[in-house]
C-alpha cells in the first residue's frame, strides 16, 4: 500500500513530530511511504528515514500557490492512503481532491478549537466554512482527545459518526536508548540539585508565565529548587523578563530546543504542564515513559485522559498558580510516593506501532 502523509513543516511541534515518527514506523514495516511537507525546515527533517520519498512543497505561506502544489504532487504519487496531521495541512488535502478520487483520507485533528475561539469573526467564520468543507471530504477524522471530538461536533464541522478518538503516537522504540544518553547540563546532571521540568513551544497556549509565576512562590518553600524550561517560541523575551522581574531568574534555565530530550525527562524530579488548552499533551506521555512525575494543570485536551483523572499524575485547575506552586513543593518533596513503572506502564499505550495500527483500522 501506498500512504502519503501531509505535514505543514518540520519544526519542534508535536504535530509535525508525530507525521515523522508515523513516516517512519510505516516505512520500516514494508509500506511504500511518500512525505508530503509545505515547508521542509525544521529539526525534525534530519529524523526521516531514507527510505521515504520526501516532497517539500517549499511553500512558506499557504496560500494559493500550496493548493496547487499540493494538488499536483497527490496526482503524481497515486497514493491510496492519505493522511494529514494538522488542521491547516487538513484543509489544503481537502481543497486540493479531485471530485472523483479512490484515495482513502484519514484527517488527524490535533488540538482543540480554544485558539479558534479567540480570532476575529470574519476569519473565523472563512476558517469554519474552510473546514466543514475540507473535513467532510475525509472518509475518516482521528481526534486526539475527547475534548477535541466534541469542539469538532459541537461546531458542526463532521458528524458524531466520522469521528474516531485515537490517542497521539508519542513513544517509539528507542526511547530507552535515547533516554540514556550522556546528559550535560549543571543542574540535571547533579543528584544533589532538585529541578522541576517543562518542556514546550514557548507560546501563550502553554502559559509558562503561570509556570514561572508559581516557580516563584515555589522557591520561597524550596530556596534551592531549579527550573528548566526546554524549548523556543516568540514568547521567550518575554519569559525571561519575566522571569527577572520575579527575582528567580538565577534559578531558571531556558534551554533551546533538542532533537533528544529524554535525558531531561529522566534526570528531573518532576515535570510540569501549564497549558491553558492542549490537543493531547505529548509532552506528558514523554516525562511518563521516562517515568517521571506529572503536574499538569487541567486544560481542555488531553491531559486529564493520559493521568487517568489523576491516577498517573496530579491536575491543577487552569491559571491558579498558588495551586500549582503548592503542588510543586509537595511533590517535589515526595517524589518517592510515585510507582515508577506504573508511570511508564501507561506511558506504553501511546507507542507509535500500538497508535499506528489504530490509524490503518480507522481508515478502513
Amino acid at each position: 500500500m501506498k500512504i502519503c502523509i501531509v505535514t505543514p513543516s518540520f519544526s519542534g511541534g508535536g504535530a509535525e513530530r508525530i507525521a515523522v515518527n508515523l513516516a517512519n514506523f510505516y516505512a520500516k514495516n514494508g509500506l511504500d511511504v511518500c512525505l508530503v511537507v509545505f515547508d521542509g525546515v525544521g529539526p525534525y527533517r534530519r529524523q526521516i528515514n531514507s527510505s521515504i520519498k520526501l516532497i517539500d512543497l517549499n511553500v512558506k505561506r499557504l496560500r494559493y500557490n500550496a493548493w496547487l502544489k499540493l494538488r499536483k504532487a497527490i496526482k503524481d504519487e497515486s497514493p491510496e492512503y492519505i493522511l494529514s496531521v494538522m488542521r491547516g495541512a487538513n484543509i489544503f488535502v481537502g481543497l486540493s481532491l479531485p471530485i472523483i478520487n479512490n484515495i482513502r483520507v484519514t484527517f488527524r485533528e490535533a488540538n482543540t478549537m480554544e485558539a479558534f475561539r479567540r480570532i476575529p469573526w470574519r476569519r473565523r467564520l472563512i476558517h469554519k466554512l474552510l473546514m466543514k468543507f475540507s473535513y467532510r471530504r475525509a472518509d475518516i477524522v482521528i481526534a486526539n482527545s475527547m475534548d477535541t471530538k466534541k469542539d469538532l461536533i459541537v461546531n458542526k464541522i463532521v458528524q458524531e459518526s466520522h469521528v474516531e478518538v485515537i490517542g497521539n503516537p508519542v513513544i517509539n522504540d528507542d526511547l530507552n536508548e535515547k533516554a540514556g544518553d550522556v546528559l550535560c547540563h549543571e543542574w540535571l546532571s547533579s543528584p544533589d540539585v532538585r529541578v522541576v521540568l517543562h518542556v514546550g513551544r514557548l507560546d501563550v497556549q502553554k502559559n509558562q508565565a503561570l509556570l514561572l509565576n508559581a516557580f516563584s512562590l515555589a522557591v520561597k518553600s524550596v530556596p534551592d529548587l531549579k527550573l528548566v524550561i526546554l524549548g523556543e517560541g516568540e514568547e521567550k523575551k518575554n519569559l525571561e523578563k519575566l522571569s527577572s522581574e520575579l527575582g528567580v531568574e538565577d534559578n531558571v534555565d531556558f534551554v533551546a530546543f533538542q532533537d533528544n530530550p529524554y535525558p531531561y525527562y529522566k534526570a528531573a524530579d518532576l515535570f510540569v504542564l501549564s497549558s491553558d488548552w492542549e490537543g493531547f499533551g505529548n509532552v506528558i506521555v514523554e516525562a511518563l515513559a521516562c517515568g517521571t512525575p506529572v503536574i499538569s494543570t487541567d486544560c481542555p485536551g488531553g491531559p486529564r485522559t493520559i493521568l487517568a483523572d489523576g491516577k498517573y499524575g496530579v491536575l491543577v485547575p487552569c491559571g491558579d498558580a498558588e495551586r500549582l506552586s503548592l503542588e510543586m513543593v509537595n511533590h517535589i518533596n515526595n517524589v518517592g510516593a510515585w510507582n515508577f513503572e506504573e508511570l511508564k506502564k501507561r506511558a506504553n499505550e501511546f507507542t507509535v506501532e500500538a497508535v499506528a495500527k489504530k490509524y490503518l483500522e480507522a481508515s478502513r
